[in-house]
């Protein structure tokens, strides 16, 4: 069955509303006040609510320039709370439109807990007239299996309650969105394939490949980059595969079809950073449920620096075959012009192996890591759910846990040096 993708949750705005969505942003570090505050701050139908961060002075090794949070309200008009549960305890954040989590990997589980029991409690207290509640939740949605395979029971509460067969996240029917901000998810060229796929014409997916360079060895090789590089409570590792491979295996799981790839079994390998024992490097292989397979390759030995001026960029490659054709979607993520999304057609004899290049006034994009203008399309969305408008899922809550479970399984492998086996708890969601 074709996932739907665009998704209206209440109508009570449209889209000549004046009305501004009230976001609250959780985490106030480098990414948040180099991009999403600025994001937010430029976009006229939000209002920035309040900032939530436990200390008055976030630290970065990655920006050693980060204002207190003292600043940033002066800065951008708006209250300060030190905890989340702080902030609900206040009228602005019972009230909030959404929340934006851009906290560190291993406190996502208990915030994201945390907002879903508010836009539960909404709706329990007022199931006609509720204020629905968007998260957009940076990634990795989680570094714990548990904890992510609890955030998707969570989600999928009410539904299952009702006996509701729909795609449905509204946690106890009353959240708007639970999004991941895999950005290259929402991307044009994701939503070309993926389409492709849902509606068949690849036939039936049987084997991917997948390979991601990043220019981020000053990260990983840094021992004071403790949120990249250490393990935090159940973790056995640390490093690039939950800091940079997350991006790539969402796009897969999205494009390919969390119900086209449930992965089973993983064997993996990685290398290490002398300096920090971080991973640097790895190649995996992936047996799912129904046979199919994908190989997987990333480092961050690539040379240069993602950041720099100029910046140099990620390298992709991915390469997706099925029964009746196969897409291909590879290059530079900084130079539109290194690549493009490539359709082999196999569906048709009198087509066999032609090349049909979708999005062709593109190119090759990745990542939106534009720190200029509103932000990225995950981020459009994600305002466009706390509006009541149709909205993309490019990454919802299932495909950011399929992530996490590869990604967790990748290091078992690793620490075991065995075919580590995935548990699918998802049947019937």
């Amino acid at each position: 069955m074709t996932k739907p993708q665009l998704k209206r949750w209440y109508s009570s705005r449209d889209s000549t509303s004046t009305t501004k969505a009230s976001i609250v942003l959780v985490g106030a570090g480098w990414w948040s006040q180099g991009w999403h505050l600025p994001h937010l701050h430029r976009n006229e139908e939000v209002t920035i609510a309040a900032i939530v961060d436990s200390s008055p002075n976030p630290t970065s090794n990655l920006n050693p320039n980060l204002e207190s949070l003292t600043t940033l309200a002066d800065r951008y008009n708006c209250p300060i709370f030190h905890s989340l549960t702080e902030l609900l305890e206040n009228e602005i954040g019972r009230s909030m439109d959404g929340a934006l989590v851009c906290t560190p990997h291993a406190t996502h589980y208990a915030i994201g807990v945390e907002l879903i029991q508010e836009a539960k409690r909404r709706y329990e207290e007022d199931e006609k007239n509720y204020k629905p509640l968007s998260v957009l939740m940076e990634k990795p949605m989680t570094t714990d299996v548990d904890e992510a395979i609890q955030l998707h029971e969570l989600l999928m509460e009410r539904k299952k309650a009702d006996g509701d067969s729909t795609d449905d996240q509204r946690i106890g029917g009353g959240i708007g969105c639970f999004l991941v901000n895999h950005s290259a998810n929402f991307r044009p060229q994701a939503r070309a394939a993926h389409e492709l796929i849902q509606t068949g014409k690849l036939g039936d997916i049987r084997h991917v490949t997948a390979f991601f360079a990043s220019p981020l060895s000053w990260i990983f090789d840094d021992p004071s980059n403790v949120g990249w590089n250490e393990k935090h409570g159940s973790m056995l590792g640390n490093g690039f595969a939950w800091g940079q491979q997350s991006h790539i295996l969402s796009w897969i799981y999205h494009v390919a079809g969390v119900e086209n790839l449930v992965p089973s079994k993983v064997f993996c390998h990685m290398t290490k950073s002398a300096k920090t024992g971080a991973d640097v490097s790895h190649a995996a292989t992936v047996i799912c449920s129904n046979g199919a397979t994908f190989s997987l390759s990333g480092t961050s030995l690539l040379p240069g620096n993602a950041h720099s001026d100029p910046p140099v960029g990620k390298r992709i490659e991915i390469k997706i075959f099925g029964t009746k054709g196969a897409v291909i979607y590879r290059g530079d993520d900084r130079d539109p012009s290194s690549g493009k999304l490539e359709w082999l057609r196999g569906d048709d004899e009198d087509e066999m192996g032609a090349v049909e290049v979708q999005c062709p006034d593109l190119g090759f994009e990745f990542e939106d890591l534009d720190q200029d203008g509103n932000g990225p399309a995950s981020l459009q969305c994600f305002i466009d759910s706390c509006l009541g408008l149709d909205y993309y899922v490019g990454a919802d809550c299932l495909t950011g846990l399929r992530s996490v479970q590869t990604i967790e399984a990748m290091y078992r492998s690793h620490v075991s040096g065995n075919c580590e086996s995935i548990l699918d708890t998802t049947e019937g969601s």
